[in-house]
């Protein structure tokens, strides 16, 4: 046995870790949203002038309020980009800052194994172990540091409402009480029509869905094979959202409801195992199946259920 195999659990946290690196230019539409949408509300602006100067009674007033409205709305959505992509970039930047940190532990226990005489034989390898776990540790204790700081990156974010999240007049009238207007409808399998509590749920249920029979692979997390968190992460992550990579961590990037609450989108987190409610008393979750639809339960093989959430 390889000495490199007693470090393997630190190579997976760095390969579930990711880079923290962005693609190029990535946040460059963000950024310059202020500028962009400024050049807008400088419009709308005028448009208010106009309408004030040359068209009396009651629908210019519409007109004007209507162009007032669309001058708010710019500005703070400009703002708003400006902000997100400081919090993406600073989430990035934790992200990079764990994974050297990882990596360093890597080299520095590939290091220490080259002092051992004999490293290969059991007297070498047991003598590795207490070093190993020690640095395994010290590797876990980097991402919950990392954790953290993501979940404050996180609620930073949520604090800022993005272009999608401003409804119109008409959404928002149309709109039932707790939904996110029509939008939110997600048709199930059986033909169901359900409502999900915003935008990003019903895009994370659809997505969950339009991948039925999908293989499971222990370890999998795209469409040639899921595992039961490699598929909800992946699903959120075609909404927009980022979950943790395991189930046991997916409730910690979320909200806890009650059963009498469940939406489209919500988890279910045992133990072991996450799966995805899409509402009718349905999940959709793989974990030795594949990808499919079944009934809603809190048993799973004998697992202690960890409760329901909504990924924030």
């Amino acid at each position: 046995m390889s000495a490199t195999v007693l470090i393997a659990p630190l190579k997976m946290l760095i390969a579930t870790l990711g880079t923290g690196t962005l693609p190029p230019g990535a946040m460059s539409g963000l950024r310059q949203a202020p500028s962009t949408l400024g050049a807008a509300a400088d419009r709308s602006a005028t448009t208010i002038r106009i309408a004030a100067d040359g068209w009396r009674g009651d629908g210019g007033d519409a007109a004007a309020t209507k162009a007032r409205r669309l001058t708010e709305a710019d500005s703070a959505v400009g703002a708003g980009g400006a902000d997100v992509a400081r919090v993406v970039e600073t989430a990035a930047e934790h992200v990079r800052t764990a994974h050297v940190a990882l990596n360093g532990l890597v080299d520095s226990f590939v290091a220490a194994a080259a002092t051992v005489p004999a490293v290969t034989t059991p007297a070498g390898l047991a003598a590795l172990v207490p070093v190993a776990l020690d640095h395994i540790a010290r590797g876990v204790q980097v991402v919950q540091r990392a954790q953290g700081e993501l979940a404050r990156d996180t609620t930073a974010l949520e604090s800022r409402q993005t272009a999608s999240d401003v409804p119109s007049e008409a959404s928002a009238t149309a709109a039932p009480v707790g939904f996110g207007g029509a939008g939110t409808r997600v048709v199930l399998p059986d033909g169901t029509v359900v409502q999900a509590p915003n935008e990003r749920a019903a895009r994370a249920v659809r997505a969950a869905l339009s991948v039925q029979g999908t293989p499971y692979v222990w370890g999998g997390t795209t469409t040639d094979g899921f595992d039961c968190s490699g598929f909800t992460q992946w699903a959120y992550r075609q909404a927009g959202v980022e979950l943790p990579r395991l189930a046991q961590d997916q409730d910690l990037a979320s909200v806890p409801v009650s059963q009498s609450d469940l939406q489209p989108g919500d988890l279910a987190v045992w133990s072991g195992h996450v799966a995805m409610y899409v509402g009718n008393d349905q999940f959709v979750e793989t974990g030795g199946d594949p990808v499919g639809v079944t009934p809603l339960r809190t048993t799973n093989a004998g697992q202690s259920f960890e409760g329901f959430y909504r990924p924030r």
